[in-house]
């Protein structure tokens, strides 16, 4: 029998952006708008559209999803 351990790693939401910013534009040097258009995309905000901070759990899902399809 196997078992497996969660890994827990720790990702910069910042160099995660930059990851796919590079991975759908292919720029070196993104615009603010394409930054943007990809935080949107992955939704990565750090705060609601009311201007709540959102909760570190549901940002930390939208960061593994994100992280998943960069693979």
């Amino acid at each position: 029998m196997t078992r497996y351990r969660r890994v827990i790693v720790k990702i910069s939401r910042i160099r995660l952006i930059q990851k796919l910013v590079r991975k759908e534009y292919k720029s070196v040097r993104p615009t603010a708008d394409q930054i943007m258009k990809v935080i949107n995309k992955y939704d990565l905000q750090l705060h609601k559209t009311d201007g709540r901070k959102r909760d570190r759990e549901v940002i930390s899902k939208a960061i593994a999803k994100a992280l998943n399809s960069l693979k």
